[in-house]
């Protein structure tokens, strides 16, 4: 009977104070909404292990993270194979390969598709867990030489370019112009290693190695056994390797030595680059939501702090007539529990709005390249529900238990005698000052992180990368393998592939709306990923003390057509490709500020240059030629871009190409003739990633900008709360002190001494919190800096501007209560009830 009399009366107060309840309401709806949607976003994407149709989970084996580049390294498929064969903590394992290829229908009327292959050991699907839907997945027969080549396709590819036909067993499909049996069709959704839209079987003696080699493409996953945990078989892996490393030649002997460890075990889905070139970004990310979780309940229990100090008298009333001070405490809990559990329902609702909002973003952001991995598909899962009831119970314990502990420490006597709120206590008083500096500490250190990220994402989408890109269209270009080999360089080779290059470029350029075309490996503003070089006659002793470069390629006259010119020497001509490759040398051009860095004195041109690593590699000389114009690969808040470029020529490599199109009209009208050209000339060439310039270089940022996006929402809450939470923790402090403050106005002191009297305590305050938010800032900020570039600008307007923000923020959270109180006569603050 009682329980239920508490229900009524606790809901009975919040109705007759709507405001209090809606905005409590609301700041739990926040705090846990934004918690919830951050919690699924982090679980699915990286930190919930991907166990497939499974329970324990799979791993990455791989080589070592190349920060230069911004990506993971293969390794060499013969010490993958000894950890293989000699590992007793995996159910199984198998060696891939993902690249990009080409594919045709069962006509010539469907066309060709960039697709994403994946060579896998015959096995694959086995150590996945996942077998097709139609037909079969690979048998060791499928890997021997000579055997039928064949191809399982994926769901989509089934659906989209042969309109699900059942009857696709057996029939044959070009890949790079090859012909290939297809023997299955996976299951709807499967995408495994990440974004794989047809296998094909690794032949034996591309994996099956007999000793160490510089073949280091493969990469490998395995499946753990029951109750084997990652750093198990990390120290398992660890040990194999180190015996074998010790029978390596001299040639390899750096692998043991490998600062990053030559092969490494992961969890798997780290092997999304994005994520884990980023991941210190998302783990800041985590702790910037856990401190909005902690600033919503210091807020709310503020909030029934105030409550609480309305209704003191009341209690004190209570207690005299004999009511139980547990039933008391239940009946503040009951308030919290309405509260918080009508906040976790709307918070319920915004996350799930937020999740589909992302998946909507998701679409949007790999819409173009189709990099999407499979498990970036976000929804509220069972473990997110379970955060949720955790959070809400730790919510209302908190919020619930301090408000009545306020109550049922205040003395009661003092408030019936007096009938007054009571003064603020020494242990209250304390209390309400840990209050602010802890609002101001978390505020600062959300806000702070949140603005960097902001800034240096708007530095980086308004950078100048050295070209122009109005009225210009870009697009990938693949020539099949099967039309046009590159047989290690056989001038025949290239000269076939050349010549559809070029042919292409002079078709295009005598039409009247299109000026110039061009061809580069990566365009300025995109790729990225940088390599030591270093300088004949002027070589580090250490190689990694040599500088760095991007390097691409790009064809003859390419700098026109983005805007780019050459300042010194010449531009690369027919005469520079020769006929046979080894013996004649290699010609680069340098950008303007490498030649203004590293060669002081003028005298680049003739000078000779090298790529170099720490593995014993190096390319071949090459003869600086011309100096060009200075342009940014890479993002600007990309680590792994350098201010340094080389460019050699596209004529002698067999790199992928992009092409780049300056054109007057319409943009589909240039896409257009791009099209019409290119199936003109030979269908079997695929044209893909077919966007503008502006597009193609805010591509690498979309990601980026969606996690800063979630930075700006966590800083506008954080915003938000702290300034509601800073002025009713100084709101709350003065109303207590009202007695104090009468006291003190009618001994004489005037209006301004009080003023300044609070003023001067939260500069105390301000000062403690203000040093603990920008030190724990700046630790998170070196944190963020080991995986991009944090704009110079954002340190000014982070540390200092929001810094001062802050001081304004809580002096005039400050001043308002003072001014306001000191308005009542003295009188009216000694009776006051």
């Amino acid at each position: 009977m009682s329980l239920g009399i508490d229900i009524t009366y606790a809901a009975r107060l919040l109705l007759k104070k709507p405001v209090f309840t809606l905005t409590s309401v609301l700041i739990v709806a926040i705090g846990l909404g934004l918690t919830l949607y951050t919690y699924s976003l982090l679980s699915q994407l990286i930190f919930t292990p991907l166990t497939l149709n499974s329970d324990t989970p799979l791993i990455a084996i791989e080589g070592e993270f190349n920060d230069a580049h911004g990506r993971g390294q293969g390794a060499d498929p013969y010490h993958l194979n000894q950890i293989k064969a000699e590992s007793e903590l995996l159910q199984g394992m198998s060696l891939y390969l993902s690249i990009v290829r080409t594919i045709s229908g069962v006509s010539l009327e469907v066309g060709s598709r960039k697709v994403h292959l994946t060579y896998g050991e015959w096995d694959f699907f086995e150590v996945a867990g996942v077998q097709p839907i139609l037909g079969r997945g690979f048998n060791p027969q499928d890997s021997d030489s000579g055997a039928e080549p064949v191809i399982v396709l994926s769901h989509d590819i089934w659906q989209s370019l042969f309109s699900g036909n059942y009857d696709i067993i057996g029939t044959m499909v070009q890949v790079e112009a090859m012909s290939k049996r297809v023997i299955g069709v996976m299951p709807e959704g499967f995408a495994f290693p990440a974004i794989a839209q047809i296998w094909l079987p690794f032949p034996a003696d591309r994996v099956n190695a007999t000793q160490a080699s510089n073949d280091n493409e493969r990469r490998a996953f395995g499946r753990l056994k029951p109750d084997v945990s990652l750093v198990q078989f990390q120290q398992e892996a660890r040990g194999i390797l180190h015996r074998h490393f010790q029978a390596l030649t001299q040639e390899f002997s750096w692998r043991a030595a490998s600062p990053g460890g030559y092969i490494r075990a992961f969890p798997y889905k780290l092997t999304n680059e994005a994520v884990n070139h980023h991941y210190s970004v998302f783990v800041a990310m985590f702790i910037v939501v856990l401190l909005i979780l902690l600033l919503t309940c210091i807020n709310l229990g503020n909030l029934l702090l105030a409550r609480v100090n309305e209704r003191i008298k009341e209690v004190a009333i209570r207690i005299a007539l004999g009511i139980p001070r547990k039933r008391l405490v239940l009946q503040m809990l009951w308030e919290s529990i309405f509260i918080c559990c009508l906040g976790g329902f709307v918070a319920f609702f915004l996350a799930s709005w937020s999740v589909d909002a992302t998946n909507s973003a998701f679409d949007q952001i790999f819409a173009v390249n189709g990099e999407r991995p499979f498990w970036w598909q976000l929804s509220l899962a069972a473990d997110a529900m379970i955060v949720l009831l955790i959070a809400l119970l730790f919510m209302v314990l908190l919020t619930g238990l301090l408000p009545a502990w306020r109550a049922l420490s205040a003395d009661f006597n003092a408030v019936l005698r007096d009938g007054t709120r009571g003064a603020l206590g020494q242990k209250a008083g304390r209390a309400n000052k840990a209050l602010v500096v802890t609002e101001i500490t978390l505020s600062c250190v959300v806000l702070v992180v949140a603005t960097m990220l902001l800034c240096s994402s708007y530095s980086a989408q308004k950078a100048d990368y050295g070209v122009d890109t109005d009225n210009r269209i870009t697009a990938a270009v693949r020539l099949s393998w099967g039309s046009y080999p590159w047989n290690d360089g056989a001038p025949e080779a290239r000269k076939k592939r050349n010549d559809f290059y070029y042919r292409l470029k002079d078709e295009l350029q005598q039409r009247p709306n299109i000026h110039s075309l061009a061809y580069f490996s990566s365009l300025p503003g995109t790729g990225g990923g940088s390599s030591h070089f270093e300088i004949q006659g002027k070589a580090a002793a250490v190689f990694n003390e040599n500088p760095m470069w991007n390097f691409e390629v790009v064809s003859r006259d390419a700098w026109r057509t983005v805007g780019m010119k050459i300042i010194e020497g010449r531009d690369f001509t027919l005469s520079d490709l020769g006929g046979d490759l080894a013996n004649t040398e290699s010609p680069v051009i340098i950008n303007a500020a490498m030649a203004r860095d590293l060669f002081p004195n003028g005298d680049a041109i003739g000078q000779r240059v090298r790529t170099i690593d720490g593995e014993g590699f190096q390319t071949e000389w090459r003869s600086i030629i011309g100096i060009v114009s200075d342009s940014v690969h890479g993002s600007t808040m990309a680590s792994t871009s350098a201010q340094h470029t080389g460019y050699g020529m596209m004529d002698r490599h067999r790199w992928g190409v992009n092409i780049v199109i300056h054109y007057s009209g319409t943009q589909s009208q240039a896409e257009t003739a791009l099209i019409q050209a290119i199936k003109s000339m030979d269908a079997d060439v695929t044209i893909y990633h077919l966007q503008s310039y502006d597009n193609l270089i805010a591509q690498p940022m979309l990601l980026v900008n969606a996690v800063n996006n979630i930075f700006l929402w966590c800083g506008l809450v954080a915003l938000v709360l702290a300034a509601s939470g800073i002025y009713a923790v100084a709101a709350n402090s003065i109303a207590l002190r009202s007695q104090e403050i009468a006291t003190r106005r009618a001994l004489g002191a005037s209006n301004s001494q009080v003023i300044k009297l609070f003023l001067g305590q939260a500069g105390i305050q301000l000062i403690v919190g203000l040093t603990l938010g920008i030190s724990l800032s700046l630790c998170l900020v070196s944190q963020l800096t080991e995986s991009m570039v944090i704009a110079s600008s954002s340190y000014m307007i982070g540390l200092v501007g929001i810094p001062i923000f802050i001081i304004a923020m809580v002096l005039i959270a400050t001043y308002i209560p003072s001014n306001k109180i000191i308005k009542q006569e003295p009188s009216e603050g000694l009776r006051q009830l």
